[in-house]
């Protein structure tokens, strides 16, 4: 079993990083999107509380998702921990931002101003995470 993972991870990191990024960041980001979905529409829970509910379901999953998988970070555990904590609370200040002007403001329907922050949050993620949280030293 062991030997057919090892085989599988093999092949995994032949993929090139920003695919990896697409798939790992793309299923932890639908797994994101849809609890969003079922905590507003379905469950009725205000988007403010549902966002923060959110985060830390699905923080902790994306940090070690995109530690390993995607970037192979070897890098020392608590300083990556902190510094992608750091990151996602500052996104979750955007994400509440962003949906205080589109879906307050602006009256957009919740769901499609939370799509939309989240095409524009992936590609700040890819990036800050990329060259900051998980930079490859040395």
């Amino acid at each position: 079993m062991i030997s057919l993972y090892r085989h599988i991870e093999n092949l995994w990191f032949k993929i090139p990083q920003k695919l990896r990024f697409l798939l790992v960041g793309g299923f932890n980001t639908l797994v994101s999107y849809l609890l969003f979905v079922w905590f507003v529409d379905i469950i009725k829970i205000p988007y403010q509380l549902s966002l923060i509910i959110l985060y830390f379901l699905t923080v902790n999953i994306s940090i070690f998702t995109m530690r390993y998988y995607v970037f192979r970070s070897n890098g020392r555990l608590s300083a990556e921990y902190s510094k992608a904590w750091a990151v996602y609370l500052t996104l979750l200040l955007l994400n509440y931002a962003f949906l205080f002007l589109t879906a307050d403001c602006l009256n957009l329907n919740i769901l499609l101003a939370q799509a939309l922050y989240v095409v524009l949050s992936t590609i700040i993620t890819f990036l800050v995470h990329k060259y900051i949280t998980f930079k490859k030293t040395g």
